[in-house]
C-alpha cells in the first residue's frame, strides 16, 4: 500500500520508484536472508505490538530480524509467521497479524492490521502482497501518513492517502476508490475522492469519476482529469487577477486523457481588455514519435494568435526533430508584429546532420528573413577525425534586399608516432550578386603538425618542463587589407610548476612565436608569466602573478596583431577568524609607469563576515588610481534560516555621492497565519523603484490563498499586475514570485551566496 500511496501525491513523481525500491529491499531481505535472527522467544501467546518506532539500521538487503511473533512456521521455501508478528527489516519496523511468504514463488503476503513504520512515514492497510519475480503489488484498505522530509519538503505539512485496493509496479499504479488530502482532521477540510486513478511516477496522474470535496461538499464533479506531473506550469486551477495589459483576468486550464498515450487540454480565460481568449493543447506519444501542439486565440479589440509544435521521430535511418512557433500581434512579445520560427534537424544514425533554421518578421511597413541550411559530417577514420560543414545563408527583406552565401568548413587530424597532423579550410562563397561583399576569415587551406615533449622524447622526459609545439602552414584572408596572404608559423609553449609541501607554490609558462609571410614581412613575439602562491592554512593567502608580452615585426593579418603587456597583480585575503576576513588586490602596470601616467590599477578593497550558517555580510570597495577617488562600494547581506530568508543590497556611487541602487529580498515574514515576501529594487538615479513585489499567502491549513501583486515601474511592460489563486499544499506550484517579466530573477543577487 506504502507504494501506491505514496504514487497518488499529485505532483511529486520520484516518490513511487524510491517507495517501490524500499518495499523491494523489505521482501529481498525476507528471501535472500540466511540467516534470521529472533530477538523474541516464540510462544503460542500473541503479543501486543510496539508503539514506540524503531531507530533506523544499516541497509542490509540480507537483514530479516523477528522482533516476536504467536507462531513460526513453514517448510522449506515457505515462511509463515501469525498471531501477531513484528519484523525489522532495512530500517523499517513492519507488524502484522501474520506474513506468509515463499522464496520460490518470491510473493510475500503481509494481512491483518498491517503497520510499516518508518523515520518519515506510517503505512496502514488490511493486506500487503508483493510479487518480487515480477516487481509487482496489491494491497488493499490502506492508508498513509507521509511527513515533508520524505518528500523533500515539497509539501509543509503530512500528507494522507487511502484506497480500496492498489495493484501495479515502480513505472504504473492503479488504484480503486482512492481518496488524497493533505488536512489531518478526522473530517479533513477537503479532499479528492476518484473512483479510479491510474499514477504512472515522473510522467502523470489520470484520475476518473472525480469529486472535489470541500467542508464535506461536493463542489465539483469531473468525468475525467490529467495532471503531467512534475510541470509547475500546468495551471489546473483557477487564476484571477489585473494586468496592465490583460485587465481584469480569470483563467482556467483542464487537462484529460485521450487515445492511447494522447493527451489533450483546452483554456478558456477572460480578459477585460483583450477579451476570450481560446486554446488547446495536443500531447500525443508513441513507441516511433511524440510532440506537442498548442493553440491559443485572444478575440477582442487586438486579435492575437499563437501557434506553436514541438516534434520528434524516430526513423531506421535517425532522428528527426521539428520547432515551430508562430506569433501573429502577441501583446505579451511582439504587439503589431508577425513573427515566424522554424528549425528543422534530423540526425543520421552515423555520422551526418542536416539542419534547417528559418526566421520571419513582419510589420505593416516592413518585412525580414533569415535562413540557413546546413549540412554537417563529423567521422573517425582510425586515427583519422574529419569534420565537413556546409551551410547556405539565406537574408532579405523590404525594402528589396537579398543576400544569399555559402559557407565551407573542413577540418581533418591524423594522430602519427610524434604528433598530430591538421588540415583546415574555411571559405565564404557569394552566390548571385552580393553587395560589398567580401569574406572574413578565410583559410584556403592550413596545414599544421602539433606535438609535445611526451611524444617526442617519451613520458619520463621533461616532466619539470613539459613543452608543446605547433608548426603551421597556409593560405589566410585579410579583411582590412582585402588580400590574400601566405603565411608560415612556428609556435612554442613552455610550463613548469613547482610545489612543495609548505606554503608556496610557483608557476611559470613562456610562449615563443614566429610569423613569416608571402609579402616579405615577418613577426615574431614571446609572452611570458608567472604566479607565486603563499598560504598559510586559512588564515593568510597571497598571489602575485606577473606577465609580459611583447610582438616585433610587422603583421599584414589582423588576427595576428596585439599589443604589448607588462604588468603585476596581487592578492592578499587574511582571515582574522572563523567568522570574518579581509582582502585587498590591485596591479602595477610597468608600461603606463614608464610613460609618466598613473601606474597602480584600481585598488579593490573587500570584506566577509559570517555569524554561523545564517548569516553573512560583505563589502566590495573600489577605488579609481585614476581619478584618484572612490569609485563604488558595495554592500551585501544575507539571512537565511528556515523560518526567513531576507537578503539587501547596496551600492554607493562615490563619484556622483549618491546610493546608486538598493535591492531587498525578503520571503518568511509571519503575521498570524500569513506569510509575506517582497522583492524591492530602488533605481538611487531616476529616484524611484524600477520594480516592486509583494507576495501574500495565508494559511488555509491544509491549503494556501495566493495574492501576489508587482509593479514595473521601467523597462518591458511596465505596469502593475495583480494576481490571486487557491493552491494545495501537496501539490508545487510556481507563483512567479521573484521573477521579471522575462522570467529573469530578481532580487538582491550580486554573488554565488548572494
Amino acid at each position: 500500500m506504502r507504494v501506491a500511496a505514496l504514487c497518488l501525491v499529485f505532483g511529486v513523481a520520484a516518490v513511487g520508484n524510491a517507495q517501490f525500491a524500499s518495499f523491494n529491499s523489505m521482501a529481498s531481505a525476507i528471501y535472500n536472508t540466511g540467516q534470521i535472527k529472533v530477538k523474541q522467544e516464540l510462544s503460542g501467546e500473541k503479543q501486543p505490538p510496539k508503539t514506540t518506532p524503531l531507530p533506523a539500521q544499516p541497509d542490509d538487503e540480507h537483514q530479516l530480524e523477528i522482533i516476536h511473533a504467536g507462531s513460526f512456521g513453514g517448510s522449506g521455501d515457505d515462511l509463515e509467521l501469525t498471531d501477531g508478528v513484528e519484523i525489522q527489516i532495512h530500517g523499517f519496523r513492519c507488524l502484522a497479524d501474520s506474513i506468509k511468504g515463499n522464496k520460490g514463488t518470491e510473493i510475500f503476503t503481509c494481512s491483518g492490521d498491517v503497520r510499516i513504520i518508518g523515520e518519515d512515514e506510517t503505512i496502514t492497510g488490511e493486506s500487503v502482497t508483493i510479487n518480487f519475480r515480477n516487481k509487482t503489488f496489491f494491497a488493499t484498505y490502506g492508508k498513509a501518513q507521509i511527513r515533508p522530509n520524505l518528500l523533500k519538503n515539497q509539501v509543509k505539512d503530512d500528507v494522507f492517502l487511502s484506497g480500496k485496493e492498489a495493484y501495479g509496479n515502480s513505472k504504473k499504479i492503479q488504484a480503486k476508490d482512492s481518496v488524497f488530502t493533505t488536512c489531518n482532521y478526522e473530517l479533513p477540510h477537503f479532499h479528492f475522492d476518484a473512483q479510479s486513478s491510474t499514477i504512472e511516477p515522473d510522467k502523470e496522474a489520470i484520475l476518473r469519476k472525480v469529486k472535489i470535496i470541500i467542508l464535506g461538499k461536493t463542489v465539483l464533479t469531473l468525468p475525467i482529469l490529467w495532471i503531467p506531473l512534475g510541470d509547475r506550469s500546468f495551471k489546473y486551477l483557477p487564476q484571477v487577477g489585473q494586468s496592465a495589459d490583460e485587465g481584469f483576468y480569470v483563467k482556467n486550464m483542464y487537462g484529460f486523457p485521450m487515445h492511447g498515450e494522447d493527451r489533450g487540454a483546452i483554456r478558456l480565460d477572460y480578459m477585460s481588455k483583450l477579451g476570450i481568449g481560446l486554446g488547446a493543447n495536443y500531447y500525443y506519444r508513441n513507441s516511433t514519435m511524440n510532440g506537442i501542439a498548442k493553440f491559443y486565440e485572444v478575440s477582442g479589440p487586438s486579435k492575437t494568435v499563437a501557434i506553436s509544435n514541438q516534434h520528434e521521430q524516430q526513423f531506421k535511418a535517425g532522428r528527426l526533430t521539428l520547432d515551430n512557433d508562430i506569433q501573429q500581434n502577441n501583446y505579451l512579445s511582439a504587439p503589431g508584429s508577425t513573427l515566424t520560427n522554424t528549425r528543422a534537424q534530423f540526425r543520421f544514425v552515423k555520422f551526418t546532420t542536416l539542419t534547417f533554421s528559418q526566421q520571419k518578421q513582419s510589420t505593416s511597413g516592413f518585412s525580414s528573413y533569415n535562413q540557413t541550411m546546413t549540412f554537417n559530417d563529423a567521422r573517425q577514420w582510425g586515427k583519422t577525425n574529419t569534420t565537413l560543414d556546409i551551410t547556405l545563408n539565406q537574408s532579405g527583406g523590404s525594402p528589396s534586399s537579398s543576400r544569399e552565401t555559402m559557407d565551407v568548413r573542413f577540418s581533418g587530424n591524423k594522430d602519427v608516432k610524434v604528433g598530430t597532423i591538421g588540415l583546415d579550410y574555411q571559405r565564404t562563397i557569394p552566390i548571385g550578386q552580393v553587395t560589398s561583399f567580401f569574406p572574413s576569415s578565410d583559410k584556403t587551406p592550413v596545414l599544421s603538425f602539433r606535438t609535445d615533449s611526451t611524444r617526442l622524447f617519451g613520458k619520463d622526459s621533461f616532466k619539470t618542463t613539459p613543452f608543446r609545439t605547433e608548426f603551421t602552414v597556409g593560405e589566410y584572408l585579410d579583411p582590412i587589407l582585402k588580400q590574400r596572404i601566405s603565411k608560415g608559423s612556428f609556435d612554442f609553449n613552455l610550463s613548469r610548476g613547482v610545489r612543495d609541501k609548505g606554503p608556496w607554490r610557483w608557476d611559470f609558462n613562456g610562449d615563443f612565436k614566429q610569423n613569416m609571410y608571402s609579402d616579405d614581412t615577418a613577426q615574431y613575439r614571446y609572452s611570458i608569466g608567472t604566479a607565486v602562491s603563499y598560504a598559510l592554512g586559512k588564515k593568510l593567502g597571497i598571489n602575485f602573478r606577473y606577465s609580459n608580452l611583447k610582438p616585433f615585426g610587422y603583421s599584414p593579418l589582423a588576427i595576428d596583431r596585439t599589443g604589448s603587456t607588462d604588468q603585476t597583480t596581487m592578492d592578499i585575503s587574511f582571515m582574522k577568524n572563523s567568522r570574518s576576513s579581509f582582502g585587498l588586490q590591485t596591479g602595477y602596470d610597468f608600461i603606463r609607469g614608464s610613460k609618466g601616467e598613473i601606474p597602480w590599477q584600481q585598488v579593490g578593497l573587500r570584506s566577509e563576515y559570517k555569524l554561523g550558517n545564517a548569516y553573512n555580510f560583505r563589502t566590495l570597495s573600489t577605488y579609481d588610481t585614476f581619478k584618484q577617488k572612490w569609485s563604488n562600494v558595495r554592500l551585501d547581506s544575507v539571512w537565511n534560516s528556515p523560518l526567513l530568508t531576507a537578503s539587501i543590497s547596496a551600492r554607493y556611487d562615490a563619484s556622483t555621492s549618491r546610493w546608486a541602487s538598493i535591492s531587498t529580498y525578503i520571503d518568511g515574514i509571519t503575521y498570524g497565519k500569513t506569510k509575506i515576501g517582497t522583492v524591492l529594487n530602488y533605481n538611487g538615479y531616476t529616484k524611484r523603484f524600477d520594480s516592486q513585489q509583494y507576495n501574500f499567502v495565508y494559511d488555509l491549513h491544509c491549503a494556501e490563498a495566493v495574492f501576489t501583486l508587482s509593479d514595473f515601474g521601467t523597462g518591458f511592460r511596465s505596469g502593475r499586475e495583480i494576481g490571486f489563486f487557491i493552491r494545495l499544499k501537496a501539490i508545487p506550484t510556481d507563483s512567479g514570485f521573484g521573477r521579471g517579466r522575462l522570467g529573469n530573477a530578481l532580487g538582491s543577487g550580486s554573488g554565488r551566496d548572494f
